[in-house]
């Protein structure tokens, strides 16, 4: 008997709060795709315009759920718990998409269980049509490259349900870098990447964006967080740690050296010092020979820190 694989029917998740002045343009971009997505999620996170009211106005495929105000990831988490089809796309309420993108990305996941895509990205800030930078990627695979930096925006992502599931969805306290912490973990379910060489995401820089208006020892924070629980969870698979210590060693470090130079007190980074000091005792040799490393075991991060200054 010869199974055919049920055909990728994709749910567009977009959170919205007060995101009036562009959500029309965002949410036509998701209705007009070549090919239709089965629904579009508009999770109104509270917002005090009329952001609701426009989503509406649109009609189906887009449904709009409220509630107060709670954040951007409990909002996406909500449409998640709804959405009905086999993947997902994120559209944040600012971003766009190209009318092919769904099409493109859903081709390149068509039978293949597990497997994530990831389209390339024009970066705009008035006019999408020109875009001030473009980019498509080359990651082979999620793990080393994703330990260092994210990749892309979310709307370049077509992620099966099921796989975002397991992985936990979104971390609800974490403020930001809250993406980057789902594709890490997306990473450990996955069962491959795949590449669309397209740039079918259209990415808004304006000055309200979460991005502009983010502080550097916010950011820093973040940084120092998602390196907490990243470097948490691989320091539970020896597979992963013999692999992929080093670079994750480095990216610790760096972060805990960015949130110091931010101004983010030693207290607040405690968790993200014992964690990098953990990876120094139980890392690779290619990281316990490192002379940081050797510092960090027997006199501390701090210490490590002076000594590298």
């Amino acid at each position: 008997m010869i199974r055919v694989s049920a055909p990728v029917s994709v749910s567009i998740v977009t959170p919205c709060y007060n995101g009036a002045r562009f959500i029309r343009d965002t949410l036509l971009s998701a209705v007009a795709q070549s090919r239709p997505p089965l629904e579009v999620l508009v999770v109104d996170d509270g917002s005090t315009d009329d952001s609701a009211a426009i989503a509406e106005s649109i009609g189906p495929p887009v449904r709009v759920m409220r509630q107060s105000n709670k954040g951007e990831s409990v909002a996406r988490n909500r449409a998640l718990a709804e959405a009905q089809g086999t993947h997902v796309l994120f559209l944040d309420a600012d971003d766009l998409l190209e009318p092919d993108a769904l099409a493109r990305l859903s081709d390149a996941v068509q039978g293949r269980a597990g497997v994530v895509a990831l389209m390339g990205c024009g970066w705009f800030t008035s006019d999408p049509a020109t875009p001030h930078q473009t980019q498509t990627f080359e990651h082979r695979t999620f793990f080393p490259d994703i330990i260092a930096s994210n990749f892309a925006p979310p709307n370049c992502w077509l992620a099966p349900l099921d796989v975002i599931r397991r992985a936990g969805s979104f971390s609800e306290s974490m403020k930001w870098f809250e993406d980057w912490d789902l594709w890490w973990r997306v990473g450990l379910e996955a069962s491959g990447l795949v590449m669309v060489p397209y740039v079918g995401a259209k990415y808004r820089q304006h000055p309200q964006s979460q991005l502009a208006t983010t502080k550097a020892d916010d950011r820093a924070r973040g940084h120092a967080v998602l390196m907490t629980r990243m470097a948490t969870s691989l320091l539970r698979r020896p597979d992963l740690l013999a692999a992929h210590g080093e670079p994750l060693f480095w990216s610790a470090w760096t972060a805990i050296r960015r949130a110091r130079e931010a101004g983010v007190a030693w207290q607040e980074l405690a968790p993200l010092s014992a964690v990098l000091r953990e990876l120094a005792r139980r890392g690779p040799g290619a990281v316990t020979r490192i002379r940081t490393a050797k510092v960090m075991r027997w006199l501390g991060v701090r210490t490590a820190m002076a000594v590298a200054r």
